[in-house]
């Protein structure tokens, strides 16, 4: 009897800053608009941006992954958590620009990223009560303030259909990290929608260099 074809897959795991970030991330593998016959994503909630780093150097010393990626916010000037957040992550590896590799980040917060499904979005902070507004013309969720039910709510309103035009929305915001509106999305939604996964062995010779 002739044994059944291995599945080899590249395990990719995201270090996501809050419950927000999770659930989206999770509602795009759902959605099955990247290349998961390729890729097998592991999201992991750090549950706040402190605790980033602390779980990045735990799934890299657990050695199960071929990559680690971290999908966080910005937050606003002067970017103090966030700025942390890489310089410790660049520190663990002993070299700088580590972080320009392996981080998705947005500015000021992953809500701008899903904003985009619905329409054109520029938040300046992240703020609940200051964002509730426009959350709500867009999405119909009303007094949004980021509890559970209603990060489930959201994201159960984001369609496979919606997703070429967030990443059109996306392809359009400024790339540079300390600009607000800006996000670097589109650099990693490249990656998980091809077939060539060079990047992870990029990342790779990068950090073992």
């Amino acid at each position: 009897m002739a044994k059944p074809p291995i599945s080899y897959r590249h395990r990719v795991c995201v270090i996501c800053e809050g419950l927000e970030d999770t659930e989206y991330f999770n509602r795009l593998l759902q959605l099955n608009v990247w290349r998961t016959d390729i890729y097998d994503f592991y999201p992991i909630n750090a549950k706040s941006a402190s605790n980033i780093f602390a779980r990045y150097q735990d799934a890299y010393n657990n050695d199960a992954y071929e990559v680690i990626l971290v999908f966080c916010d910005t937050d606003k000037a002067p970017y103090r958590e966030y700025s942390l957040i890489k310089n410790k992550i660049n520190g663990f590896h002993a070299k700088s620009g580590v972080t320009d590799k392996v981080v998705i980040f947005a500015n000021p917060c992953t809500m701008q990223i899903v904003l985009s499904h619905f329409g054109d979005a520029d938040l300046r902070n992240q703020g609940k009560k200051t964002n509730g507004r426009i959350i709500e013309e867009l999405t119909g969720v009303a007094n949004y303030d980021a509890h559970a039910d209603q990060v489930k709510e959201l994201c159960s309103k984001i369609f496979k259909r919606s997703y070429p035009e967030m990443r059109e929305r996306v392809k359009e915001m400024d790339k540079g990290d300390e600009v607000s509106g800006s996000t670097n999305f589109i650099h990693f939604l490249d990656k998980f929608e091809n077939e060539d996964f060079s990047w992870i062995s990029d990342i790779k010779e990068c950090l073992e260099q």
